[in-house]
């Protein structure tokens, strides 16, 4: 430590030669000029003294009749004595140092590792929302909390742990183990969910009560979940479970306006934004519409050595539009129509397969309508659960 803080000082070696070693020596300490390190070579003295020293030592090398001196300067403070005429360049050195040590209190990268069932997209969204992105300050960041939020946000979660890696933020996600799906011993029946007519059936638990060729209605029953055991007494349940592979008819009704609105694009315009540490200084006096206008913004970060910066430019695109209307002809009303059907059958029967279609148009002179039934195939097989009174 002694050696650090001469360092910081400056130190000189010195070498006194040709005069009295003794009487010198002798003057200096009664001075109290701290000199050390002293090393007698023939009829020279060498040793170490602060800079500060030096000078106050010139007096007692005279006295004794010999000559000081410097063989090596040591310390910080020498290379800086050159640019004592050049404070411009200092205050830079200065400026710079406590940029890079004010910068470095803020986040500037957030890596999520670990995860593969939690999206990282809505870690990334939960994070924003605790502070934790790119350009908050450390010192806002409450790494505990967020922490303990996340575990009770997230089922997968077994335990997470916030590290800051300088202006890095780096979630380690540690996923729970799924647990092996075990067979149910809740004692259930399986029943028709719907009306229909039986093709196919697969029993997997249980005691099958219809069979291929029945017709059913909702709420019969298809599998039963209890039995008689000829070694116990009384009913014994189970928990039923199969397929059961029906003809289901059901009803469909689609109205379409013949009036449709659309938007008229008038013109784009690109607004920027300054990106600095999480603020956004808007690069335009006027703000743009939001209203009647579709919206698109991208944020492009600069980067050093393939690490993303805090720093950027954020580009809004604004494509300003009018509200119009018009009146469609018969051909373009039946192809709307005949869109939205199938948008309707694609959403509502994404689990059946469709084998038939009973449907009849009708053309009026504002709207146009279909409507009738569809014939597919759909598994009607619902487990139910068996309510058992306690004796």
């Amino acid at each position: 430590m002694v050696r650090f803080f001469r360092w910081l000082l400056g130190y000189v070696e010195f070498a006194f030669l040709g005069g009295f070693i003794d009487g010198f020596v002798n003057d200096c300490y009664q001075n109290k000029i701290n000199v050390h390190s002293l090393k007698k070579r023939d009829k020279t003295l060498y040793g170490e003294c602060l800079y500060i020293d030096f000078k106050r030592m010139i007096e007692p090398a005279e006295k004794n009749g010999g000559e000081l001196t410097v063989v090596k300067k040591r310390g910080i403070i020498f290379p800086l004595m050159k640019l004592k005429n050049r404070w411009g360049l200092f205050c830079g050195a200065l400026i710079f140092v406590c940029l890079i040590s004010f910068l470095s209190g803020f986040i500037w990268k957030v890596e999520i590792v670990g995860n593969s069932r939690i999206s990282s997209a809505r870690i990334i969204s939960f994070l924003e929302e605790n502070n934790i992105k790119r350009g908050a300050p450390w010192r806002l960041v409450d790494k505990n909390k967020t922490e303990n939020l996340m575990l009770a946000s997230f089922e997968d979660c077994a335990w997470v742990h916030i590290n800051e890696l300088g202006t890095t933020a780096r979630v380690e996600i540690n996923e729970s183990v799924l647990k092996p799906k075990l067979k149910s011993k809740t004692a259930a029946n399986v029943k028709a969910k719907k009306d229909g007519f039986i093709i196919k059936t697969s029993v997997t638990n249980g005691w099958q009560v219809a069979k291929a060729g029945d017709s059913v209605t909702k709420g019969d029953l298809l599998i039963s979940g209890i039995y008689e055991s000829e070694k116990k007494k009384g009913n014994q349940f189970a928990h039923a479970s199969g397929e059961f592979i029906a003809e289901v008819k059901e009803k469909i009704s689609l109205t379409v306006s013949r009036k449709q609105t659309y938007k008229s694009y008038k013109d784009e315009k690109t607004f920027r934004k300054i990106l600095f540490f999480g603020a956004e200084i808007p690069l335009y006096i006027i703000p743009f519409e939001t209203k009647n206008a579709d919206i698109k913004a991208k944020s492009e970060y600069l980067s050093l050595n393939s690490v993303e910066l805090p720093i950027g430019i954020k580009k809004i695109n604004v494509r300003n539009y009018d509200i119009k209307s018009r009146i469609l002809s018969d051909s373009e009303l039946e192809k709307l129509l005949e869109s939205e059907l199938e948008k309707t059958l694609k959403n509502d029967f994404s689990n059946s397969r469709i084998i038939k279609k009973n449907l009849k148009t009708s053309l009026e002179s504002n709207q146009a309508k279909i409507s009738g039934e569809i014939i597919c195939l759909e598994d009607i097989a619902k487990e139910v659960k068996i309510k058992i009174k306690k004796k």
